[in-house]
């Protein structure tokens, strides 16, 4: 360094300008900087993504696309096409619990016990995901009667998970059909800690498969949805559900994470397309034109919330 000249001093006020002026500059240089690298022509402004950019987007290598930022959402979007499989309804058990107990044609307020049920197809037969709520809160898997599907045949022994006998309590708060004979059941257990978790069950090898814990989605308030769906194709469904929850304030909570997987005969273990980082904001609509998924976000961190049309091409998946 050079060596010091013994000049007087001038005011200290007088440095204070260029040091402000060059934290301008690191910080000019800091903001044209920041930008996403998971999508084209989108992502966060400036500023904001300098102090956001924590939860971005990543797509799956397999569907050989990325997110783009769209500049409104389609005129018209096509009408989901019908499943081809059967789907889940929901009723009481009537006369005690399983195997004495029968099904109901529709669910009570409050049963003692109630069922989903998806109905026999061709070689499988129906079966049941049995709630239970006295003298324990507990969730089973029955297969139906072939020639009474009201009534209780046999247990299926697949389990949640191998501790599960030290469970406190645990039952199923929402199932959903998945192609190929797979149910997507949210399970809300207690070891003690509550949780809530998302389990695959595949009825034709009676195996059930976790796809770990999940977060309601905190910005459609009461009551709490774990899990939406969209039916891509009358054999492929794309499930969507939220993990990592933020506390933004009273009552007030953002997910980090949104989980977007297909399942279809091609991804019968589910396909992860896409886990939307709320930077890019979290769903509010979504809709498939073509091969082409588009997905309305919104960022409620910002004031007012920071709203997003995307796309993503699914023809390498679909």
């Amino acid at each position: 360094m050079p060596a010091r000249r013994d000049h007087a001093r001038p005011p200290r006020r007088s440095t204070a300008a260029p040091r402000v002026g060059v934290g301008l500059l690191v910080l000019a240089g800091l903001f044209a900087g920041c930008g996403p690298a998971h999508s084209n022509d989108g992502g966060n402004g400036m500023i904001f993504g300098l102090f956001k950019s924590k939860y971005t987007t990543s797509v799956g290598p397999q569907v050989g696309a990325s997110l783009v930022r769209e500049a409104a959402w389609p005129a018209s979007m096509p009408a989901p096409p019908a499943a081809s499989y059967p789907q889940v309804r929901n009723v009481s058990i009537d006369g005690g619990l399983p195997p004495a107990g029968t099904l109901a044609a529709t669910r009570a307020e409050h049963p003692a016990a109630e069922a989903f049920v998806i109905d026999a197809t061709a070689g499988q037969p129906a079966l049941a995901v049995v709630n239970t709520y006295d003298p324990e809160r507990r969730t089973q898997l029955w297969q139906l009667d072939a020639r009474d599907a009201r009534r209780f045949d046999k247990q299926r022994s697949a389990t949640f998970d191998a501790a599960q006998a030290k469970w406190l309590m645990y039952s199923a708060e929402s199932v959903l059909a998945l192609p190929g004979r797979q149910l997507l059941i949210q399970l809300k257990y207690h070891k003690p800690q509550a949780a809530d978790g998302l389990f695959v069950y595949d009825a034709e090898a009676d195996r059930i498969r976790s796809f770990g814990n999940v977060e309601p989605d905190w910005s459609r308030g009461l009551p709490f949805r774990f899990i939406d769906s969209l039916q891509l194709l009358p054999d492929a469904l794309l499930v969507r559900y939220q993990t990592d929850k933020e506390r933004l304030g009273p009552q007030r909570y953002v997910n980090h994470f949104e989980h977007l997987v297909l399942f279809s005969p091609r991804h019968r273990d589910g396909l992860e397309l896409a886990k939307l980082g709320l930077d890019d904001g979290s769903v509010r609509r979504w809709g498939l034109s073509g091969s082409k998924l588009w997905l309305q976000t919104v960022d409620e961190r910002a004031s007012p919330p920071r709203e997003f049309v995307w796309s993503l091409d699914l023809a390498r998946v679909l």
